[in-house]
């Protein structure tokens, strides 16, 4: 189940539509942007703001930490759809995981049998 924390990311960004700008408003998966932005991009920040025990409570501001990261990283985007937004950042993750990998089997060059 999901805790209040946990819900999808709602985004309110301007985008340009057939040469009109325009504001428009997306939701993201919440899953999906905490794995890019609190795992992949930013661990140290994200395990911070996630036992800081100088508040009442870190979940809230884990959430709080998030949307600002989602938010800033969606307005650089040219378009305000949730399935591109998320398979965007799907792609960010693929391409990280698939650079570990290489990393990870340098050494290797490839001569498994």
């Amino acid at each position: 189940m999901k805790t209040n924390y946990e819900r999808n990311i709602k985004v309110t960004m301007n985008e340009v539509h057939q040469g009109e700008q325009r504001r428009s408003s997306t939701t993201l998966n919440y899953g999906i942007c905490n794995y890019y932005f609190g795992v992949i991009l930013y661990p140290e920040i994200a395990l911070k703001a996630k036992t800081d025990k100088r508040y009442k409570d870190p979940d809230a501001r884990y959430r709080k930490w998030l949307e600002g990261k989602v938010i800033d990283w969606a307005k650089t985007q040219p378009q305000a759809r949730s399935d591109v937004l998320e398979r965007t950042l799907l792609e960010l993750i693929y391409n990280n995981g698939y650079r570990l990998g290489l990393d990870k089997n340098k050494d290797n060059n490839g001569l498994d049998v």
